[in-house]
Formats: C-alpha cells, sequence, structure tokens
C-alpha cells in the first residue's frame, strides 16, 4: 500500500461521497509586503481548494503546518499540474519550494506559517490538497489514538476495534468532515464517527462507502473502525471540503449527482430579514432542495415531480448565510440547474385587518405579522374559494432556532394557525399553493386575544353561575384524561437502527417540516407491503383518542389496534382510509370504537403501496382515562 494520501475516486464539486471539493471562499487575509497585489486566502491542513485561473493569474493561500515533518501537496484539479507554478514561503519570507506543481509533491517542513503561491501558466483549474502521514490509532477504547484533519494513519493486520480522537480545527465556514477509510481489496469495514459534543453519529461499510461525511466547523469527535475478519491493510485520511459554493442572485448554475447518497450543498446570502427567497431546480429526474441555517438542518424542503422543476420559496427569518442541499433518490444520477432569487421584502399583515391577496399555482406568498406585546394567543385565519387547495403556516424564529410553528393542510383553502406569544417578535405566514392547479384568490386575517381577557372572561362566567336546587341530582363528573407520547416502539421493519428507526417514533414529536427526515419511523421499503408500528406507553389507560403525527406521505393507516391487557389480546378500534392522504405534513386523529379495557399499547398498520413514497411517523399521543 502506498503512503501518499489515497483518493477513492476524482474529486468533484460535491460534498457527497464522490468527492469533497468546494469553491474558494472569499476570506482574506494578508501577508506583509510579499506579493502585496495578490490577496491570500487562509486554508486549514487537509482542506480541499478549488479554482478556476486564467493565464498569469495568481492564487495564495496561508496554511499552518503544526509539527515538523514531510507534507504531501496532492494536485487534485481536473487538468495537468503542469499548468501551475508553485512556490512556498516561510513567514520569514525564505523560499522552501519553487518548481512546477507535480501530482505528488512531498515537502519537508517545520511548525509554523506558510504562504503557497500557484501562478497559472495557462487558463486551468488549480485544485490540491495538502497532507501528512501522522497520527495513530489504539485496540484500547479508554486510551484512544490521536487523529486530526490532514491526517493519514497506516497500518496491518488489523484484527481487532481501532479507536482514535480526531481534532478537527476550528473553521471560519462549515466544511464537510471527510474520514476515507481504505483496506485492501478483500478488506471490509465499518467505521463510525461520533460527535463528543451532540452524541450526534455516523456510519458506514466500506463494502458499500468508504468515506464517513460529517458536517463540522470545528471540534472534537470520536472514531471506531472494526475489522470484519481480518483487515490486511488499513488507512484512514482525515479531510475537509472547503466552502459551500456560493449561489449569486440570478445566475443559473450547472452540476450533477453521481451516486444516489450524494448530496451537492451550496451557500447564498440574504442581505435582509423578512426577504422573500426564490430557488428552482430544473432536472430530468426528481430532485430534493431543503434549505437551512446549518448543511443538512433544513427548515423548508420542496421536490420536482415529473417535468415540474422543484420550487421553493420562503421568507428569510434572518439576514445571513443559508445553505441549499440538492439531493435525489434516482440510481443513475442526476444532471440539474439551480437558481436562486431575492425577491422583495414579505409585506406585514395588520392586526385585526383583513387583507386580500391572489398566489400563482404552486407558489408561496409570505406575510410578516409583528407582535409588541407578550402572554397572548396570535391566530391567522385564511379563506379561499371551495375549488381551490391552499395551505397555511405560521412560524418564529430566535437565534436560527426555531421556536413557534404551527400548521394547517386541510383539502381545502378554509385554514387557521395559532401559537402562544411568550415574547414580542417578528412572526411568518406563509400561503401555499403547492397543491393547487390554478391561480386562486384569498382573504387573510391576523388577530391577538390577550390571555388576561380569557381569565377574566372564565372568572365572570363563574361568578355568574346559578347554584343548582338542592333537589336538583348531582352531575357526575367527567373522567380526567391523561394524554401520553410513546417511551419505546417496535416496527416490522425500519429503514435504519439509529436514523428513520421505530424509536423515532417515541416522545414528542420533533419533525418540524414535512420530507424525507431522520427523526421520524420509516419502514425499509416503501411501496412494496403493509407495515406495522407498534407503541408502548407508561401507564395503562382506556383510550379515548389518538394523534397520529405523519410527517412524509401521510395516509397509509389503514388499521389500529389497542392491546387488552386482560386477554393479551390485540383489539381493533379503527379501519378505513385516513383522511390525511395527499397532504404533505398532517395530524390523524381515528374516530375510534369505543374500548372498555386498559391498554399501554397501540399497533398501527400501514399499508405502504397505497400512498407512493415512505410512509413517515413523528409521533403518536396516547389520551385515555386512568386505569
Amino acid at each position: 500500500m502506498s503512503h501518499h494520501l489515497l483518493f477513492s475516486s476524482q474529486p468533484r464539486r460535491t460534498w457527497g461521497v464522490a468527492g469533497w471539493i468546494g469553491l474558494l471562499c472569499a476570506s482574506l487575509l494578508g501577508w506583509g509586503a510579499v506579493h502585496a497585489q495578490t490577496s491570500t486566502t487562509p486554508i486549514l491542513l487537509g482542506e480541499f481548494v478549488n479554482a478556476d485561473l486564467a493565464a498569469g493569474e495568481e492564487a495564495a493561500y496561508v496554511l499552518t503546518i503544526p509539527d515538523d515533518a514531510t507534507y504531501t501537496v496532492v494536485s487534485t484539479g481536473s487538468g495537468s499540474p503542469d499548468n501551475f507554478q508553485l512556490t512556498i514561503l516561510r513567514d520569514d519570507e525564505s523560499v522552501v519550494y519553487e518548481e512546477t506543481l507535480a501530482d505528488l509533491l512531498d515537502v519537508e517542513l517545520t511548525a509554523g506559517d506558510y504562504l503557497l503561491l500557484f501562478v497559472a501558466q495557462q487558463s486551468a483549474e488549480l485544485g490540491f490538497v495538502v497532507g501528512v502521514e501522522a497520527g495513530s490509532m489504539s485496540a484500547d477504547p479508554s486510551l484512544p489514538g490521536e487523529l486530526f484533519n490532514g491526517a493519514t494513519f497506516v497500518t496491518s493486520a488489523v484484527t481487532e476495534p481501532l479507536y482514535a480522537e480526531v481534532t478537527v480545527e476550528e473553521s471560519q465556514y462549515p466544511q464537510q468532515l471527510a474520514i476515507l477509510v481504505q483496506g485492501a481489496d478483500e478488506d471490509r469495514y465499518t467505521a463510525e464517527l461520533v460527535d463528543s459534543a451532540t452524541a450526534d453519529s455516523t456510519t458506514i461499510a466500506t463494502d458499500q462507502s468508504d468515506v464517513l461525511l460529517f458536517p463540522t466547523q470545528g471540534g472534537m469527535y470520536e472514531l471506531t473502525v472494526t475489522p470484519d475478519g481480518e483487515g490486511a491493510e488499513l488507512q484512514v485520511s482525515v479531510f475537509l471540503s472547503g466552502p459551500a459554493p456560493v449561489l449569486q442572485p440570478g445566475v443559473e448554475t450547472s452540476d450533477d449527482l453521481l451516486n444516489p447518497d450524494d448530496t451537492n450543498l451550496y451557500q447564498f446570502a440574504v442581505a435582509e430579514a423578512g426577504t422573500t427567497v426564490h430557488l428552482v431546480a430544473t432536472s430530468n429526474e426528481m430532485l430534493t432542495l431543503e434549505v437551512g441555517f446549518w448543511p443538512g438542518e433544513g427548515f423548508r424542503s420542496a421536490y420536482s415531480f415529473g417535468d415540474e422543476p422543484a420550487r421553493l420559496t420562503f421568507v428569510a427569518p434572518v439576514a445571513g448565510t443559508y445553505y441549499l442541499d440538492v439531493s435525489s433518490d434516482s440510481t443513475t444520477g442526476a444532471a440539474y440547474t439551480v437558481q436562486f432569487e431575492e425577491g422583495e421584502v414579505a409585506p406585514t399583515l395588520p392586526l385585526a385587518t383583513p387583507v386580500d391577496g391572489q398566489i400563482e399555482a404552486g407558489t408561496v406568498v409570505g406575510y410578516l405579522i409583528q407582535v409588541d406585546t407578550a402572554e397572548q394567543f396570535l391566530i391567522v385565519v385564511l379563506a379561499g374559494h371551495t375549488e381551490d387547495d391552499l395551505d397555511l403556516q405560521l412560524s418564529r424564529y430566535a437565534d436560527e432556532t426555531i421556536t413557534d410553528n404551527d400548521i394547517s393542510q386541510l383539502a381545502s383553502s378554509k385554514e387557521i394557525v395559532s401559537t402562544y406569544v411568550e415574547e414580542p417578535g417578528t412572526y411568518i405566514v406563509l400561503v401555499d399553493s403547492s397543491w393547487s392547479d390554478q391561480a386562486a384568490d384569498f382573504s387573510i386575517s391576523a388577530g391577538t386575544i390577550p390571555v388576561t381577557d380569557l381569565l377574566a372572561a372564565a372568572a365572570e362566567t363563574e361568578s355568574s353561575a346559578s347554584t343548582p336546587a338542592e333537589t336538583a341530582p348531582a352531575e357526575t363528573a367527567p373522567a380526567e384524561t391523561l394524554e401520553q407520547w410513546a417511551v419505546s416502539a417496535s416496527a416490522s421493519s425500519q429503514y435504519g437502527d439509529d436514523n428513520w428507526s421505530a424509536q423515532q417514533a417515541t416522545g414528542e414529536p420533533d419533525t418540524l417540516i414535512s420530507g424525507d427526515e431522520v427523526t421520524a419511523w420509516a419502514a425499509y421499503n416503501s411501496d412494496s407491503q403493509q407495515e406495522t408500528l407498534v407503541l408502548a406507553y407508561a401507564q395503562p389507560v382506556i383510550p379515548v383518542g389518538l394523534e397520529i403525527y405523519e410527517s412524509y406521505n401521510p395516509g397509509a393507516i389503514v388499521r389500529v389496534e389497542f392491546f387488552d391487557l386482560n386477554t393479551d389480546e390485540w383489539v381493533v378500534a379503527w379501519e378505513g382510509t385516513a383522511e390525511t392522504a395527499g397532504l404533505d405534513f398532517a395530524t390523524f386523529r381515528p374516530a375510534l370504537l369505543p374500548v372498555n379495557f386498559a391498554t399501554d399499547q397501540v399497533r398501527l398498520t400501514v399499508d405502504e403501496p397505497s400512498v407512493s413514497g415512505w410512509n413517515e411517523i413523528d409521533a403518536v399521543k396516547l389520551i385515555g382515562i386512568p386505569d
């Protein structure tokens, strides 16, 4: 095995398994008097760098070397490395190297800061990464080895799991941590990476993928590599993707996804909070768009269907940088174009004053609501024509985190959403016509009700109530109900042991957007057969109600059963066709048959073929009378 840095494939401008190069960011750092006319960009060890240079154009990068060692500069550009002259200078301006760039270049460097200056001999794409054979892994989990960004660890005859703490330097921008795990041709390894701060994790098997991918801006991670039997050889390399490509307003970007597991990431800037943002992606294959404040953590998503492009419109909660994930389920990859547009700042929706509006088919119209007083309820009502299908969403963000979110997605244009205002702020309202095939007129109105007014009205009603006559029979007080979320769950199948597992359906809802999200349960296969999801609860109750939170392709539930603790048998409490089919996101409340026994288990039957795609369930609330 070569001890140089290895690559599973030619790097590309993607954050998928096919490669990890990002476009060069515009963060600049001066470098004394050396080449004063050339701006310099700080980079990290192991970070992929990519830039298109014209003939005679220079590109300069500042790199901090942590220890004395032999470092390898690897050319990753699409053309010949002979197209570039490379000069490496220490911070005292002494020249370490001054030759034509090579495919693999080994350079002896001492700890300190260095300037890497590239001069294009002709117009060409520059691509490179700097790494070092260093670091360690240990068979003792209590004394793990140490790896860092840019390090490559090499060993042989691996018979037991190896452990390492991976330290990633702080970055000025989010990157994708890419850990390459490679063995000999017949070797198979399982690798797991855990974020030490959040406990989030990702796992691969090298016969399916040899790259662990994880969003990062620096931190500590725990890496475990386990051989399947004995591994003849093992090489572990720690890379960083570089910054995500920047989308410019009005500029169409062409790209492609080579593998079904790939996700291409982009960034774009929004100058003013409340701006309406439009994203459009076109492809012959189905695409998924997801936008958020951080890679892989979207708050709004959109999909393409057939020949229709994927259109994602949202109102930016804050000014700043947003990230767009583009992915596809196509097994053959997908070529596509994507474009970002900044629209106008969303208009303000006044309180207690109805506003008339119009929306085109398949689009979104946004409003801003300013609430200046806390401790009141905010209610938004939408009304349109009977033949139209409009959805309504109310949300609020604080510190780039969604704090309030209510969605109404009835199969009509009569919608209502509400929230309790704990503190003053700006709320975002979206009218969505994704399910409408024609332009629609509507009227929308917002209002607030102070909690003090409700309490005063309740007190007045209580004081004015007459005392029942002594001869009147005493009314039986209604039994007090208990609402519970599942504490454990199992399923006939699940897509993963953690992500999309049955356990994702326990607890309160945590999937805040419609889509194929890892925080909900999904069966192993879609559209193939009936699946069951069994949920267990802490306290047995006589069931009187059930709320099923369907986060993706609702409407496939065909049966609800309760487990009779007295007979150890399942009893059907509802069976039929759910009215939530066709919605993006729904809470299904089946009309249950009366049950006279206590239960602590619910079984749902999901008819996967009846509703196309994975039918995902985020949470299930059991409402009942304590036994």
